[in-house]
Protein backbone atom coordinates (compact mmCIF):
# COMPACT_ATOMS: atom_id res chain seq x y z
CA UNK A 1 0.00 0.00 0.00
CA UNK A 2 1.40 3.11 -1.01
CA UNK A 3 1.79 5.82 2.29
CA UNK A 4 -0.79 8.66 1.59
CA UNK A 5 -3.53 10.42 3.16
CA UNK A 6 -6.18 11.83 2.53
CA UNK A 7 -8.79 13.88 4.96
CA UNK A 8 -10.74 17.04 5.28
CA UNK A 9 -11.14 19.55 8.18
CA UNK A 10 -12.60 22.67 8.62
CA UNK A 11 -13.15 25.26 11.87
CA UNK A 12 -15.75 28.09 12.96
CA UNK A 13 -12.62 30.44 11.55
CA UNK A 14 -12.60 28.95 7.73
CA UNK A 15 -15.54 29.72 5.56
CA UNK A 16 -15.77 25.99 4.70
CA UNK A 17 -13.93 22.95 4.45
CA UNK A 18 -10.45 22.03 3.56
CA UNK A 19 -8.97 18.86 2.11
CA UNK A 20 -5.56 17.96 2.87
CA UNK A 21 -3.39 15.07 0.77
CA UNK A 22 0.24 13.78 2.25
CA UNK A 23 1.90 11.35 0.49
CA UNK A 24 5.46 10.10 0.64
CA UNK A 25 7.53 9.99 -3.34
CA UNK A 26 10.89 7.17 -3.05
CA UNK A 27 12.66 9.96 -5.17
CA UNK A 28 12.25 13.66 -5.14
CA UNK A 29 9.79 15.43 -7.09
CA UNK A 30 10.05 16.80 -10.76
CA UNK A 31 8.66 20.40 -10.60
CA UNK A 32 9.20 24.31 -9.56
CA UNK A 33 8.00 25.72 -6.82
CA UNK A 34 6.05 28.32 -8.81
CA UNK A 35 4.81 25.39 -11.31
CA UNK A 36 0.97 25.24 -9.54
CA UNK A 37 -0.26 23.01 -12.85
CA UNK A 38 2.71 20.90 -12.42
CA UNK A 39 1.93 20.78 -8.64
CA UNK A 40 -1.52 19.33 -9.46
CA UNK A 41 -0.91 16.85 -11.89
CA UNK A 42 1.68 15.37 -9.06
CA UNK A 43 -1.35 15.69 -6.56
CA UNK A 44 -3.41 13.49 -8.89
CA UNK A 45 -0.77 10.79 -10.05
CA UNK A 46 -0.47 10.18 -6.15
CA UNK A 47 -3.93 9.93 -5.14
CA UNK A 48 -5.06 8.07 -8.25
CA UNK A 49 -7.91 5.12 -7.92
CA UNK A 50 -7.53 5.81 -3.77
CA UNK A 51 -10.85 5.86 -3.65
CA UNK A 52 -13.93 7.61 -4.94
CA UNK A 53 -14.33 9.89 -2.45
CA UNK A 54 -11.04 11.08 -3.41
CA UNK A 55 -11.57 11.45 -6.74
CA UNK A 56 -13.91 13.53 -6.42
CA UNK A 57 -12.04 15.64 -4.38
CA UNK A 58 -9.48 16.05 -6.43
CA UNK A 59 -12.17 17.39 -9.53
CA UNK A 60 -12.41 20.62 -7.39
CA UNK A 61 -7.91 20.88 -7.97
CA UNK A 62 -9.01 23.36 -10.61
CA UNK A 63 -11.46 25.38 -9.37
CA UNK A 64 -10.51 26.07 -5.85
CA UNK A 65 -9.18 29.33 -5.29
CA UNK A 66 -6.84 28.31 -2.19
CA UNK A 67 -4.05 25.66 -3.20
CA UNK A 68 -1.00 24.90 -1.16
CA UNK A 69 1.96 22.43 -2.28
CA UNK A 70 4.76 21.85 -0.49
CA UNK A 71 7.43 19.40 1.08
CA UNK A 72 7.76 18.70 4.64
CA UNK A 73 11.51 19.56 5.05
CA UNK A 74 14.09 19.31 7.54
CA UNK A 75 17.50 21.66 7.14
CA UNK A 76 19.86 20.77 9.51
CA UNK A 77 23.32 23.28 9.96
CA UNK A 78 26.28 22.64 12.02
CA UNK A 79 25.73 25.86 13.62
CA UNK A 80 22.94 29.24 13.10
CA UNK A 81 25.60 31.89 13.10
CA UNK A 82 28.14 33.55 11.16
CA UNK A 83 29.86 37.08 12.38
CA UNK A 84 27.71 39.28 13.34
CA UNK A 85 24.64 37.25 12.54
CA UNK A 86 22.43 34.33 13.83
CA UNK A 87 19.66 32.90 13.03
CA UNK A 88 15.93 32.00 15.17
CA UNK A 89 13.20 30.13 14.26
CA UNK A 90 12.67 28.00 11.47
CA UNK A 91 15.81 29.73 9.74
CA UNK A 92 17.73 27.65 12.15
CA UNK A 93 15.76 25.16 13.63
CA UNK A 94 13.38 24.15 10.70
CA UNK A 95 12.04 21.05 12.71
CA UNK A 96 9.50 20.62 9.69
CA UNK A 97 6.23 21.69 9.62
CA UNK A 98 4.91 18.32 10.76
CA UNK A 99 5.63 19.11 14.14
CA UNK A 100 3.10 21.86 15.04
CA UNK A 101 5.19 23.85 17.19
CA UNK A 102 7.91 25.76 14.99
CA UNK A 103 6.13 29.27 16.39
CA UNK A 104 6.38 28.10 20.39
CA UNK A 105 9.92 26.94 19.57
CA UNK A 106 11.41 30.25 17.86
CA UNK A 107 9.46 32.31 21.10
CA UNK A 108 11.76 30.56 23.01
CA UNK A 109 14.85 30.88 21.37
CA UNK A 110 14.37 34.62 20.83
CA UNK A 111 14.22 34.81 24.58
CA UNK A 112 17.25 32.43 24.95
CA UNK A 113 19.64 35.00 22.49
CA UNK A 114 17.92 37.99 24.43
CA UNK A 115 18.99 37.06 27.54
CA UNK A 116 22.63 35.32 26.35
CA UNK A 117 23.38 38.72 24.77
CA UNK A 118 22.03 40.40 27.49
CA UNK A 119 24.53 38.48 29.70
CA UNK A 120 27.40 39.10 27.63
CA UNK A 121 26.86 42.96 27.57
CA UNK A 122 26.07 43.06 24.14
CA UNK A 123 29.00 40.81 22.80
CA UNK A 124 28.08 38.64 20.38
CA UNK A 125 31.15 36.32 20.25
CA UNK A 126 30.33 34.61 23.92
CA UNK A 127 26.63 35.01 23.41
CA UNK A 128 25.91 33.55 20.05
CA UNK A 129 27.69 30.40 21.33
CA UNK A 130 26.02 30.39 24.38
CA UNK A 131 22.52 30.57 22.86
CA UNK A 132 23.61 27.38 20.51
CA UNK A 133 24.48 25.99 23.91
CA UNK A 134 21.14 26.54 25.10
CA UNK A 135 19.37 25.91 22.45
CA UNK A 136 20.51 22.39 20.93
CA UNK A 137 18.87 19.89 23.54
CA UNK A 138 15.24 21.74 22.35
CA UNK A 139 16.01 21.72 18.59
CA UNK A 140 17.03 18.12 18.63
CA UNK A 141 14.09 17.19 20.26
CA UNK A 142 11.76 19.34 18.17
CA UNK A 143 13.35 17.55 14.87
CA UNK A 144 12.52 13.89 15.91
CA UNK A 145 8.90 14.74 17.17
CA UNK A 146 8.76 15.52 13.83
CA UNK A 147 9.94 12.76 12.21
CA UNK A 148 8.01 10.63 14.87
CA UNK A 149 4.58 13.04 13.71
CA UNK A 150 5.10 12.49 9.66
CA UNK A 151 5.02 8.77 10.11
CA UNK A 152 2.21 9.29 12.22
CA UNK A 153 0.61 11.40 9.74
CA UNK A 154 1.41 9.26 6.45
CA UNK A 155 1.43 5.93 7.88
CA UNK A 156 3.07 2.98 5.97
CA UNK A 157 0.59 0.11 7.01
CA UNK A 158 -3.27 -0.48 6.95
CA UNK A 159 -2.88 -1.15 11.00
CA UNK A 160 -1.32 2.74 11.24
CA UNK A 161 -4.07 4.01 8.61
CA UNK A 162 -6.79 2.65 10.65
CA UNK A 163 -5.60 3.62 14.20
CA UNK A 164 -4.93 7.20 12.57
CA UNK A 165 -8.64 7.56 10.92
CA UNK A 166 -10.01 6.41 14.62
CA UNK A 167 -7.79 8.13 16.62
CA UNK A 168 -9.03 11.53 14.12
CA UNK A 169 -13.05 10.74 14.60
CA UNK A 170 -12.66 10.38 18.36
CA UNK A 171 -10.80 13.49 18.78
CA UNK A 172 -13.63 15.69 16.37
CA UNK A 173 -15.94 14.31 18.38
CA UNK A 174 -15.05 15.58 21.78
CA UNK A 175 -15.82 19.09 23.11
CA UNK A 176 -12.71 21.63 22.44
CA UNK A 177 -11.44 21.46 26.35
CA UNK A 178 -10.89 17.27 26.57
CA UNK A 179 -10.28 17.78 22.93
CA UNK A 180 -7.27 19.57 24.09
CA UNK A 181 -6.24 18.12 27.30
CA UNK A 182 -5.61 14.67 25.14
CA UNK A 183 -4.09 16.46 22.00
CA UNK A 184 -1.85 17.68 25.17
CA UNK A 185 -1.38 13.92 26.89
CA UNK A 186 -1.05 12.05 23.70
CA UNK A 187 0.69 14.27 21.60
CA UNK A 188 4.79 14.02 21.58
CA UNK A 189 5.67 17.43 20.71
CA UNK A 190 2.91 19.01 22.84
CA UNK A 191 4.68 17.33 25.50
CA UNK A 192 8.03 18.17 24.67
CA UNK A 193 7.03 22.03 24.34
CA UNK A 194 4.88 22.37 27.54
CA UNK A 195 8.14 20.57 29.40
CA UNK A 196 11.40 22.91 27.64
CA UNK A 197 13.64 24.59 30.69
CA UNK A 198 15.17 27.80 30.11
CA UNK A 199 17.53 29.92 32.34
CA UNK A 200 15.33 32.62 33.93
CA UNK A 201 17.09 36.13 32.76
CA UNK A 202 15.81 38.88 34.69
CA UNK A 203 15.03 42.13 33.15
CA UNK A 204 17.83 44.53 32.86
CA UNK A 205 17.04 48.67 33.91
CA UNK A 206 17.57 49.06 30.08
CA UNK A 207 14.92 47.19 29.10
CA UNK A 208 12.16 49.57 30.13
CA UNK A 209 9.52 50.01 27.05
CA UNK A 210 10.43 46.80 25.10
CA UNK A 211 9.43 43.83 24.54
CA UNK A 212 8.80 41.49 27.55
CA UNK A 213 8.13 37.79 28.24
CA UNK A 214 6.59 36.89 31.35
CA UNK A 215 4.95 33.70 32.36
CA UNK A 216 5.43 29.82 32.39
CA UNK A 217 8.22 29.28 29.67
CA UNK A 218 7.25 25.31 30.48
CA UNK A 219 3.66 26.33 28.91
CA UNK A 220 3.56 29.11 26.60
CA UNK A 221 5.14 32.91 26.57
CA UNK A 222 3.09 35.82 26.30
CA UNK A 223 4.23 39.44 24.73
CA UNK A 224 3.72 42.57 26.72
CA UNK A 225 3.47 44.55 23.08
CA UNK A 226 1.49 43.79 19.97
CA UNK A 227 3.51 41.20 17.95
CA UNK A 228 2.16 40.72 13.76
CA UNK A 229 2.32 37.70 12.40
CA UNK A 230 5.35 36.80 10.25
CA UNK A 231 4.98 36.44 6.39
CA UNK A 232 6.30 33.91 4.14
CA UNK A 233 7.90 34.44 0.70
CA UNK A 234 8.20 31.20 -1.61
Amino acid sequence: MAARTAGMYGSRRLGGARALFLFRSERELDHHHRDVPRQKELLRDAFKGMHADVDRRLEELDHTPAFYFDSVTQLRMDTWTRGRVTLVGDAGYSPGPAVGGSTSLAVVGAYVLAGELARAGGDHERAFPAYERAMAEHVRGSRAAALSAARTLVPASRLGALGLAQGARLISALPAGPRRALLRLTTRSARLYNSMAVDDHPPSATSAGRIRLTGSLGNRLKCSSCCRPGLRNR
